[in-house]
This record gives structure tokens, sequence and C-alpha cells, in this order.
């Protein structure tokens, strides 16, 4: 079990010291949840939470909802909580050292977009630097010229209404890992699945993932292909057809995807082929890294854990059901006899 460090500050803090007995205790739960992270921005399971405060969902919300008002926690429906006293209790230093620093940059690009601008001011105001943690800042290039490395002007991120406002280019710092990465087809809401058939070639020397030189065609079938929401179905089409053209492996077109939707994210890509273009000349050079696209498998991932948790639920309890329909079909002295054995078995599994 981890041990989290509560200073004793908390009694005395003045954005407290009015706050319920029933305030202060589940804000000692966020400080101090089994679900929490390095960074105090973590999702929950809202039942599973109330469970272990005592109390029911409708309950916790009521009180965290409070706390929200008071500007001491954020929340949304799916679960994110924000800790905003969080680093007057755990140090940010900490947190964000070289050995904790990866760990805490998948973290923080894990987090709700609507709260990335301010959670990042909160960080910059303990003294952690937005670039070090690999988050968008000011540059001297407008936002119709947003660099990603390659020569074609057509593959920019631009936003018409913004031009001239200054966005953070995208970084990559690290050569692609060539090992495959395999990712849980499991959409957002308002995202765009084909189920895409294409060809393309490849070769029998070299790399056969990255080696580029068109020896002989081969099918190529990818199922389940995940885009970005607000790609139209030409658009996916042309960079379906750009990134069959561009010899980079099918298993890492989805780890693409993602890294457009994560920029998506933060500004708006205009020119969505283009933007692909570029990400798979990188890809196909080694020398492209997935970033922003990280969190967004990470979170496709979660959904799909959730997903199969809720069909393990509903199937268990058509189970039951089933079994209570056949109870009652039965002579009442059988009946009651068979109630008496499940119970037993049922006290025997909840001790073991």
């Amino acid at each position: 079990m981890r041990q989290r460090t509560i200073s004793d500050f908390f009694w005395r803090d003045p954005e407290i010291s009015d706050l319920s007995q029933e305030d202060k205790a589940t804000l000692l739960y966020f400080l101090t949840s089994p679900s929490s992270n390095i960074i105090g921005a973590y999702q929950v399971v809202w039942m599973i939470a109330a469970a272990e405060m005592g109390w029911t969902k409708d309950q916790l919300l009521v009180v965290v909802k409070r706390l929200k008002a008071k500007g001491l926690i954020d929340f949304n429906d799916t679960g994110w909580v924000w800790v905003k006293t969080w680093w007057k209790h755990n140090s940010a230093k900490g947190a964000f050292s070289p050995k904790l620093l990866e760990n805490a940059k998948k973290q923080c690009a894990a987090i709700p977009s609507e709260w990335r601008n301010d959670f990042v001011e909160s960080l910059e105001s303990v003294g952690i630097n937005r670039v070090s943690i690999g988050y968008p800042y000011v540059t001297q290039y407008p936002i119709d010229t947003l660099s990603i490395g390659h020569e074609y002007p057509t593959d920019t991120l631009s936003n018409p209404e913004n031009t001239g406002k200054n966005t953070p280019p995208i970084p990559y710092s690290y050569p692609i890992d060539r090992v495959s990465h395999t990712v849980p087809h499991t959409p957002p809401p308002n995202t765009t699945i084909f189920n895409i058939q294409s060809t393309t070639t490849t070769t029998t020397t070299g790399d056969p993932e990255y080696d580029a030189s068109p020896q002989s065609p081969k099918t190529v079938v990818v199922n389940d292909l995940i885009f970005p929401p607000g790609i139209t179905p030409e658009q996916c089409s042309a960079i379906q057809t750009q990134l069959a053209s561009s010899g980079v492996a099918s298993g890492h077109w989805q780890s693409i995807l993602d890294e457009m939707h994560g920029a998506q994210l933060v500004v708006p890509i205009g020119n969505p082929v283009g933007y692909v273009r570029g990400i798979a000349k990188r890809a196909s050079e080694g020398s492209f890294a997935p970033e922003r696209g990280l969190a967004v498998a990470n979170q496709r991932e979660m959904r799909r854990n959730l997903e199969r948790q809720d069909a393990l639920r509903i199937s268990a309890q058509h189970k039951t059901q089933a079994v209570e329909i056949q109870l009652d079909q039965l002579p009442d002295h059988l009946r009651k006899s068979l109630s008496r054995i499940l119970a037993s078995k049922a006290r025997e599994v909840a001790g073991a």
C-alpha cells in the first residue's frame, strides 16, 4: 500500500477551516484515495469511492459539489477529480523529479482537456515549467505555421479565425518504438470508425515494417480504424490512402490517428490529411514518438475496461435471475432447501 502524507496545516488552513466534518472527511479522502496519483488529478468510480466513504453515490456527489463550489476540487461526470489543494500536501518537485517525470507527464497528458490550461497554470504556480513536462507553450510561430518538422507547407495546423495567434509546436524528441503497439479499438463518442481494406507495398529485405522500398504488392486489412471526431468520410478515405502509401506498418496507423486526435484537442487541425502525411513521414524515418496520442489510447482502454466490467455485471445479473426463475418453479420444500445451500455457498465465497 502507498503512503500519503497530509500536512498538519490541513486543520488550520483558512480555505477549509469553516468546512463541515463531511466536507473535511471527503477532501481528506481525495487527498489519500487509493485511486489517486502523483499529480492529484485522477479518475475514480463514484460508486466505489462512495462505498469507501460509507455513503451512497448520491450522498458523496452532494458533498463533492460543495467542495467544487468552494474551489477546493473539480470533477466531471466521467469520474475525473482534480484536487486543487494537492500541492499543499505533496511535493511538486518530487512528483516531477527525473525519476518520476515520465510517469507524471503521462498523467498530465491524460487529464480532461477542459482542465488543461488551468492545471498547467497551477503547476507553474508551484515552480514547474510547462516546457519541462511537454505541455504547450507560446512560441514565435503563428498558428498557420505550426512546425512538425517536414517540408510540406500544407502539413500544418491552421485555424483561420485565430491567424497570427501564437500556438505550441508538437514536441517529438524520441525515435519511434519499433515494436508494434496494439491499441484497443473502443471509440469515444462522436468518433468515426471504418472497416478499411487497402493495398500497399512492402519489401522482403531489411526491416519489414519500415523499409519503404516497394518490391511486391501486399494486401493490408485494417479493421475498425478509429478516426478523431469531425473527420469526414472523404478525409478518412484520403488519410487511409496516405497511410497505405507511406511505408508505415499498419500496426502503427492507429497510433498516428491517436496523435492527430490528441493534437486536435489542443488546437483545431485545418488539414488532417496533410497532418497525417507529416506524421507518417516521421514514422517512416523512425523519428516519430507518440506523445499526445498516448492519452487518447489510454482513455479508450479505460472505456473498454469499464464496458467489459459492465458486461460481466449484466451477465451475472442475468444468471442470477435465471436461477431465481428456476427456483420459483420447484416445489416449496426443494426451493427452500436449495436457497439455504446457495446462501451458505455465497457466505463461503464472501469469507474466502
